[in-house]
């Protein structure tokens, strides 16, 4: 082999060489290397191939090392380069990892925010509704109450609601103005009666009537018993010893009343009428017997009489006061009975008195309707 075809040899074998560097190179990623200086386009060996002659004037080629430096090279560069992007992508998992542990950071901080959120608008809520409530029973309580007073007014305004007659609506559920009573006080003779020795005694009354507070007149039977004091009387040489009589009395009277409260249940009235009074106890020789027409100068004649009843006449006034369903009275009248007294024998004893016989009851009492 000639010194040219051994030099040709070698120029292949270089030129062979760093075509596989450049095709190792080519296989390298593209992300610039800064660490790495491209000084030209296509890769060039740095290393001299000494090249010498033997002396018998032929061209020694080195041993075959080179290829083996620049695949080398090229692994070496090539590891470089992997390991430099292992770096970054290392860095970019850390990065990525960092970003999202603190994304979970921030997720779970906003999540237990929006928790403390919702806890605090449930409790808002509660107190809300609570307050609500309390809004709507308060309301509610005060639209009862409202009812009631209401219901309550109304209720006493019906029972104080008067009619075109002037009556009130729990009086017109009345059948009548039906009423009863009682009442006591004291009789008290006057004129002639008290003249004989008579003086003030008992009296009770027991009052029937009716009459509608619309109305101004009104009915009354009134049934009563009196008893006088009997004392002894002189007259015309004669003494008398007179025992205590007891009248009963039954008496129809017409009764103006005049009302002076709303109700018209609180009035002043006007009483007056007539009726019968029956005399006993009075003993067939006293005084009133002579009085009343029996022969006291005969006690023993038949036709003198232990029990008489005579007419008479009373008028008064009297003061009542309503209270519910109810009253107080009070009340004064002259009762003035005829006697028809006949005998003018008797007036030497009796004088010339009148013929009636008068008292006058005053009593206190109560009526029901």
């Amino acid at each position: 082999m000639t010194i040219r075809e051994m030099a040709r040899g070698a120029l292949c074998g270089a030129a062979l060489a760093l075509s596989v560097g450049t095709s190792l190179q080519a296989q390298v990623p593209t992300r610039p290397d800064t660490t790495v200086r491209d000084t030209s386009a296509r890769a060039r060996s740095t290393q001299r191939i000494p090249i010498r002659k033997e002396s018998r004037g032929e061209v020694a080629l080195p041993a075959p090392t080179a290829r083996a430096d620049s695949i080398a090279r090229a692994d070496s560069i090539t590891k470089a380069s992997q390991a430099r992007n292992d770096s970054i992508m290392a860095l970019d998992r850390a990065r990525n990892d960092s970003i999202t542990a603190a994304e979970s950071a921030r997720a779970a901080s906003l999540g237990l925010a929006s928790r403390a959120d919702s806890i605090a608008n449930a409790a808002r809520m509660d107190s809300i509704a609570r307050m609500e409530q309390m809004r709507t029973d308060s309301i509610s309580r005060a639209e009862h109450a409202r009812a009631d007073s209401i219901a309550a007014a109304d209720s006493v305004a019906a029972a104080a609601l008067v009619t075109d007659q002037g009556m009130t609506t729990q009086q017109r559920r009345r059948p009548a103005a039906f009423y009863y009573g009682i009442a006591a006080g004291a009789t008290t003779p006057t004129g002639a009666v008290r003249d004989l020795g008579y003086d003030n005694g008992l009296n009770i009354a027991v009052p029937l009537g009716w009459h509608q507070p619309s109305n101004v007149l009104g009915f009354r039977l009134l049934l009563g018993y009196s008893q006088l004091n009997g004392a002894s009387f002189t007259g015309g040489g004669v003494t008398f010893a007179n025992p205590d009589p007891t009248i009963y009395s039954a008496d129809a009277d017409l009764v103006a009343r005049f009302p002076f409260n709303e109700r018209r249940t609180s009035n002043v009235y006007l009483v007056g009428g007539g009726g019968l009074y029956m005399f006993r106890n009075f003993g067939r020789g006293s005084a009133l017997a002579g009085f009343l027409g029996n022969d006291v100068l005969d006690p023993n004649d038949e036709a003198n009489e232990t029990t008489i009843t005579k007419w008479g006449v009373n008028g008064g006034a009297g003061l009542e006061f309503g209270i519910g369903n109810g009253a107080i009275f009070v009340e004064s009248r002259l009762v003035s009975v005829f006697t028809s007294r006949e005998d003018p024998a008797l007036d030497d004893i009796f004088g010339s008195r009148n013929t009636t016989a008068r008292w006058i009851p005053l009593i206190v009492g109560v009526t029901m309707r």
